[in-house]
């Protein structure tokens, strides 16, 4: 039997870190307080249908100990449910069952008063796959409901589910399992299955399994296989194609030196050894962040940079979840930051310009003030929607001047990078309402929001709410701005170029002439 079969919880004290979760439906068997339905979301492998099989197995446990929050496990509807054989739990995926018919042919069973146990209950997952005729027939279901029946729906997009279903239903969303919970719990896996490993091993599996305790479970199957019961840190990098994490490091020191041969040959190895690239995407954006974070380079400029190249493989993330292909993704965004590191000798690559808009607060030089300060000369005023607040800054909050209010914000880190990948679409009633594609607008947590509203107050913008939808394309965003603004810069470096003293030196001694459209400038987004 699976790892993740064998070990799946059986009572609630054995599940692992959804401990909100579980205390809140304690207290609902304890207090009697049901709801017509809930939702369990989370990403995968979190508890979602573990704790709905649990939650319908209380319901129905004929001995259940309200006090100690338990099933008893040994009555017939504990065990019928276990085995999952017990009539009055329908399991449906609707990934499988999306049509209205399907729908509607389940909705007819509701009538029917339990076979078995005091409630029926119908547990459906992946519900966000249902069609919206689909959802419009369960509506009505869930409106009015019979007193025996309860719904329970498990979702990793819970975004998609329509409103008019979450308003009806008491919603948990499940969280991440930590890395120390899901070590520990190996652990113990590995020692009742008698399989011997180590340390570094086991925190291998856990950083791959990126929070999912059954993840981590599957992986250590495939583990187990592989190495014959005798994990090594070794054979299991062998396996997943996962480096050192020393790796990392390596990369960037060779990076922040310039050192192009070491940067060209770690990437060469990367694709040699088949690497997982998912891994080392997550080590490099984690390598950034707590550099930004612990300012660990301590000069302005060097964090400067390090913004850059936050943006420029969270870019990639992108690219690759799109495109597929991780490697080449992963492979640009490197030489990206190859290419504007502070310490190239190439005159493009020097130009403080194409660094310092990121944080337009440094000091412009004496030489380039107005392309420095470009982007906020150029604000042409223009009718706000809704209300305006403060113009301490001197420019309006609303859509159209989104990028020059957003170059004086002091928003840094993944804060910074997420709101700059975001489309101010409207504001409404001290309402700021953003667009982005889903990788954003899914992450932008409660601390992001926090950190803009307390930008905008110190900018005198006070007493703003943030709302962010999801969108499948996005226009106008800070990002893109950036870029726009660069090609620019780069058409201009193509002019300084055919002026330039060694063109002309090339031009009276040898009579060879380059034009312009001759001189091909290899740039980070073509």
């Amino acid at each position: 039997m699976a790892l993740a079969n064998k070990y799946r919880p059986n009572s609630f004290s054995e599940v692992i870190g959804q401990e909100n979760a579980v205390v809140a439906l304690r207290n609902i068997i304890k207090n009697q307080s049901f709801h017509n339905g809930y939702i369990f979301s989370g990403t995968r492998g979190v508890g979602k249908t573990t704790l709905g099989r649990l939650f319908a197995k209380a319901l129905n446990c004929t001995n259940y100990d309200a006090e100690k929050g338990e099933t008893c496990n040994v009555c017939s509807n504990c065990v019928e449910i276990q085995k999952n054989s017990h009539l009055d739990l329908i399991e449906i995926d609707a990934a499988s069952r999306t049509g209205v018919d399907d729908m509607r042919e389940l909705l007819e069973s509701v009538q029917y008063r339990p076979s078995q146990g005091k409630y029926k209950v119908y547990l459906i997952d992946e519900v966000h796959m249902l069609s919206p005729q689909s959802f419009n027939a369960m509506l009505k279901t869930l409106e009015e409901p019979p007193g025996h029946v309860i719904f329970m729906l498990a979702t990793t997009e819970a975004n998609k589910i329509p409103k008019t279903i979450v308003s009806r239903c008491l919603q948990f969303n499940l969280k991440l399992v930590s890395d120390e919970l899901i070590a520990k719990n190996l652990k113990r896996v590995f020692t009742n299955e008698k399989v011997a490993t180590d340390d570094k091993s086991v925190d291998l599996l856990v950083e791959l399994a990126k929070g999912s305790v059954r993840d981590s479970l599957t992986l250590a199957d495939q583990a187990i296989s592989h190495c014959d019961g005798n994990l090594t840190e070794q054979e299991v990098s062998k396996l997943h194609g996962v480096l050192d994490i020393s790796s990392t490091t390596k990369l960037f020191e060779a990076i922040f030196s310039n050192s192009i041969d070491d940067v060209i040959s770690e990437i060469k190895r990367y694709k040699s050894l088949d690497v997982n690239y998912d891994i080392l995407f997550d080590r490099a954006l984690s390598f950034l962040h707590a550099n930004m974070v612990n300012n660990v380079l301590s000069d302005e400029e060097s964090n400067q940079d390090l913004h850059l190249y936050y943006q420029f493989f969270t870019n990639g993330l992108i690219d690759a979840k799109q495109t597929g292909n991780k490697r080449d993704c992963f492979d640009i965004a490197v030489l990206r930051c190859l290419t504007f590191s502070e310490q190239s000798k190439n005159k493009l690559k020097k130009k403080p310009k194409l660094v310092k808009k990121q944080e337009p607060k440094l000091t412009a030089s004496k030489e380039e003030p107005q392309k420095i300060e470009s982007p906020e000369i150029s604000i042409k005023p223009v009718e706000p929607l809704g209300d305006i607040s403060s113009k301490k800054n001197g420019i309006e909050l609303s859509p159209d001047n989104w990028f020059g209010l957003f170059e004086q914000l002091d928003l840094s880190g993944p804060s910074r990078a997420f709101f700059s990948n975001l489309q101010l679409q409207k504001v409404e009633k001290k309402t700021l309402f953003f667009n982005g594609i889903a990788l954003f607008a899914e992450r932008i947590n409660e601390e992001d929001s926090i950190n803009l509203i307390e930008s905008l107050n110190r900018l005198g913008h006070e007493g703003y709410s943030v709302e962010v939808e999801s969108s499948e394309t996005v226009k106008n965003t800070p990002s893109q701005e950036w870029i726009k603004n660069r090609n620019k810069d780069i058409q201009e470096f193509r002019k300084e170029i055919i002026n330039s003293e060694l063109l002309m030196n090339l031009k009276e001694n040898f009579g060879e002439e380059i034009t312009e459209d001759k001189i091909i400038i290899i740039d980070h987004e073509e």
